[in-house]
């Protein structure tokens, strides 16, 4: 009896694990599971940077510039120190063209690469009813946040368009008879084509006013 006890003693001690290696087993447990941990948190850190590689709101710090005036008995638009407007000065302007030709006629503007900003526009004009009118334009104001104005959802921008400052837009002042209006327009890239099936089309630039009074 004495040589079966100690036996079957002896066997289950050999069949209890050390308290060593029982040690060892849950410390491997634990860096498997910080393992997985850091490989889910680098996926979603890298699916949170691909879904954000635009710098968005889309900014600028710079611009193109450009000024139009219709319906003038005469008109003159200072910016930045130059006479944006020579064709118009001194001499009656024609009707301003159609929304859609105004987008198409007007194309990009002129005076290039601009800082923002320099000392506001100055305006002086005649309307058609023979009136004078004076006034200053500061683009600082209207454009005070530095945000692109486009229509593109943000999410139908293709990845890796924009980052950091988006580029210069274009800021066009329009004078047309008693009424001063401020655009911008910049071509902003889509991940579709804007005309199905012309693959020439992957882009908006559309026109949008951001300011206007009438005087």
């Amino acid at each position: 009896m004495t040589c079966m006890y100690q036996s079957t003693k002896r066997s289950a001690a050999r069949a209890s694990p050390p308290a060593w290696c029982a040690s060892r087993v849950f410390i491997a447990g634990l860096l498997i599971i910080a393992a997985c941990q850091s490989e889910s948190y680098a996926r979603t850190a890298y699916a949170s940077k691909s879904a954000s590689s635009n710098t968005l709101p889309l900014r600028f710090k710079r611009h193109n510039f450009d000024a139009y005036c219709y319906n003038t008995l005469d008109c003159q638009v200072v910016y930045d120190g130059t006479n944006h407007t020579r064709t118009s000065t001194g001499q009656r302007s024609g009707p301003p063209p159609s929304a859609n030709d105004k987008e198409r006629t007007w194309g990009g503007a002129s005076y290039l690469d601009v800082k923002n900003f320099p000392a506001p526009a100055q305006l002086k004009w005649t309307s058609l009813d023979g009136q004078t009118h004076e006034d200053s334009i500061d683009l600082s104001k209207i454009f005070a946040n530095e945000r692109v104005l486009y229509s593109v959802p943000d999410a139908q921008i293709p990845d890796h368009s924009f980052e950091g400052p988006a580029g210069e837009p274009n800021i066009f002042i329009e004078v047309n008879d008693r009424t001063v209006s401020v655009y911008m327009k910049m071509l902003i890239p889509t991940k579709e084509p804007q005309i199905p099936g012309n693959a020439n089309s992957y882009f908006r630039d559309d026109l949008i006013k951001a300011w206007s009074r009438t005087y």
